[in-house]
């Protein structure tokens, strides 16, 4: 049976986005639960219509006994009864996870992405796709605004990142349930997503429905959260719209107001103060990407600190910058270099 509401999100997402050439076969993370189910239910069935193949693949980390087995037991009847293919595995995560240094949500999301890589080699497919719905954005949006992002966190999850698919992203969940209980079709619930150890799971059942109450609190519940899940997930739309227009105007301005001295890094005082703040955070940030890498961001503090040395550069300011490095004005320049002047993290620009 058609999933009404999801399959043409799905669509959507695969003329835009995620649009992929013909041929193309297409891996679904399927871990038995709605949005998972969801999507690889709608995309077998949309897939001709785009000229793709699907596989499936299943990870049972070994944490849940009795119910992780259950999860593989129903992806696994689920997709011989649409006839996808499927790799499925079965790890030790905690040990895995010690043997490397990992450890909680964030070591499990990296065996998951490690796992479904492979699994992706092992069944042809060139695109990974994985189910994260309008109220995944909603909350990752509102984490990350809790936590002190800028335009580019309060953009949310990007529906692509290389071969990394997000095509539900314009579904909420009660569209999904919704569906799937129009269609007669079962799914998981992982009882981990109850668990109040995790700060997403306290946003979802408790900070959420506190926010739609205080909102109106004669709204009904199960209209309220769809609705705000969507309007949180087109102010993420209008952030990234936003940060891509700065990074294509940041892009010619780079080259032209930062060089490398020696074990330095200077960036152009008077050339990047005559812009905006706006544009000045945001070359800023793109700037340090390039001396630190993506895996070291600048809080509002430092960005703040950052652009008021640009603007009244002090003899002997400085500021301390993550791992390591030290900025600070010299003439008519803003140097950042490593506190030990040693040259170990990439340049890209």
């Amino acid at each position: 049976m058609r999933l009404r509401r999801v399959e043409p999100v799905l669509r959507r997402s695969l003329r835009s986005d995620c649009a992929l050439p013909p041929g193309s076969r297409v891996l679904v993370a399927a871990s038995g639960g709605a949005d998972s189910t969801a999507l690889l239910l709608a995309l077998q069935r949309v897939a001709p219509e785009f000229g793709l193949s699907v596989a499936a693949a299943h990870l049972h980390h070994g944490l849940r006994g009795a119910d992780a087995d259950a999860d593989l037991a129903f992806v696994r009847a689920l997709c011989s009864r649409l006839g996808v293919p499927l790799v499925a595995a079965r790890w030790d995560a905690r040990r895995r996870m010690r043997r490397r240094g990992l450890s909680g949500q964030d070591g499990l999301r990296r065996l998951r992405r490690e796992f479904l890589a492979a699994a992706a080699r092992r069944a042809g497919a060139g695109a990974i796709a994985t189910a994260h719905t309008a109220d995944d954005q909603m909350e990752t949006v509102l984490l990350r605004l809790l936590r002190g992002a800028g335009l580019p966190g309060l953009g949310g999850m990007r529906a692509r990142r290389g071969r990394w698919l997000k095509p539900l992203l314009g579904a909420t969940r009660a569209d999904i349930e919704a569906d799937l209980r129009r269609a007669g079709e079962a799914w998981r619930e992982d009882a981990s997503n109850a668990s109040p150890a995790y700060a997403r799971n306290r946003l979802r059942r408790e900070a959420i429905p506190a926010l739609i109450a205080a909102l109106d609190p004669r709204a009904d519940p199960a209209r309220a959260r769809p609705a705000l899940a969507r309007r949180v997930a087109a102010a993420a739309r209008e952030a990234r719209d936003a940060e891509r227009a700065l990074g294509r105007w940041i892009r010619p301005v780079l080259p032209r107001v930062s060089r490398i001295q020696g074990a330095e890094f200077a960036l152009d005082s008077r050339g990047v103060g005559s812009y905006p703040v706006a544009f000045q955070r945001a070359l800023l940030r793109r700037w340090w990407r390039g001396i630190a890498g993506a895996g070291t961001g600048l809080t509002h503090r430092h960005l703040d600190a950052l652009c008021h040395l640009l603007a009244k550069p002090r003899r002997g300011a400085r500021v301390l910058l993550p791992a390591g490095w030290v900025a600070e004005p010299r003439a008519d320049t803003l140097r950042i270099r490593h506190a030990g002047h040693r040259r170990h993290l990439r340049e890209s620009r």
